[in-house]
């Protein structure tokens, strides 16, 4: 049984880490801890620069942030906010950026401004007017859970069904 195990983890490991010229057998989007996303859609332009995409998600929303890195610097582009209607997602706030360095701190604080926008623009709709502390409190909770740990224990792993989605629809733009 062991050199069973040890055959399948063996398998398991040339799959996701083949030798160089080998190629890579598995297709899954890459989870980064230090950026607390997943890193999909990496590709490098004729002139160099490298791009990809972080998608961060819990319950209620997606955001995909689009980065570029260039020389020695890394970009935010752009950052995108989904929702889901029942169906699929729908994209309900983009902002982009020029030559704007990566900053996490600003990012998250982007983030929350997204959100805030979005539902303070549905409430008015709906003539329900909320507080404008009330909704930055929930915004502020909403970007906390995207920043949740995939590799935690307290992870809902069936979140991880809406990557195929969220990949398709950010990469097809």
């Amino acid at each position: 049984m062991a050199s069973l195990t040890k055959a399948f983890n063996k398998d398991f490991f040339d799959s996701i880490l083949p030798a160089y010229g080998e190629n890579r057998t598995v297709n899954l989007p890459t989870w980064d801890e230090g950026q607390k996303m997943f890193l999909v859609g990496e590709y490098e332009s004729a002139a160099g620069h490298r791009y990809y995409c972080g998608i961060r998600f819990c319950e209620h929303v997606v955001f995909v942030e689009k980065v570029g890195m260039y020389h020695n610097w890394t970009y935010l582009d752009s950052l995108e906010l989904y929702a889901f209607n029942g169906e699929k997602l729908v994209l309900i706030q983009k902002r982009d950026y020029e030559k704007e360095f990566r900053n996490e701190a600003k990012i998250k604080s982007e983030s929350e401004s997204m959100i805030c926008d979005y539902l303070t623009g549905q409430s008015k709709m709906s003539q329900s007017l909320v507080p404008a502390s009330q909704i930055k409190e929930y915004a502020k909770s909403l970007v906390c859970g995207c920043y949740q740990s995939y590799l935690s224990k307290d992870y809902k792993t069936k979140l991880t069904n809406i990557l195929p989605e969220i990949e398709q629809k950010s990469l097809n733009k």
